[in-house]
């Protein structure tokens, strides 16, 4: 079930003011920016367009592929941009079904390997960046 958005947004004076305001109606100040988490930051401040040759030399393949199981985005929807929730970093694209199924629950052993693969070329990816960086 899909939560509804409130229909108003609280003031710190305690002021509640309709979603259209941009400023409190009870004590003039401005409404507060929405709060992102810190491992989304990089999808807010990265557009789709630098991730793909990032993908690219992550995990190689052809531009805009999925980095886990190679398949090419359809016309209609393009990949999900792949990150990891603890440091924030990008990981590269991954298809709609290796982003919520395959990277979540592995249901036999040649997804398995393919998976690994994919978290393996992301860390060997990680080192040589900290290797370049510290050189």
């Amino acid at each position: 079930m899909a939560r509804r958005a409130k229909p108003y947004w609280s003031c710190r004076c305690g002021y509640r003011n309709l979603r259209e305001h941009r400023k409190c109606r009870g004590c003039d100040k401005a409404k507060p920016k929405k709060r992102v988490p810190k491992h989304a930051v990089v999808l807010r401040d990265s557009p789709y367009e630098e991730w793909v040759p990032l993908s690219v030399e992550i995990h190689g393949g052809e531009p805009h592929a999925c980095g886990c199981c190679r398949r090419l985005p359809t016309k209609v929807k393009r990949h999900d941009r792949d990150h990891d929730h603890r440091t924030g970093k990008p990981r590269g694209l991954a298809c709609s079904y290796c982003n919520r199924e395959r990277l979540r629950g592995i249901a036999n052993a040649e997804e398995a390997r393919m998976v690994l693969a994919y978290f393996e070329r992301y860390e060997s990816y990680q080192t040589e960046e900290v290797e370049d960086a510290a050189s």
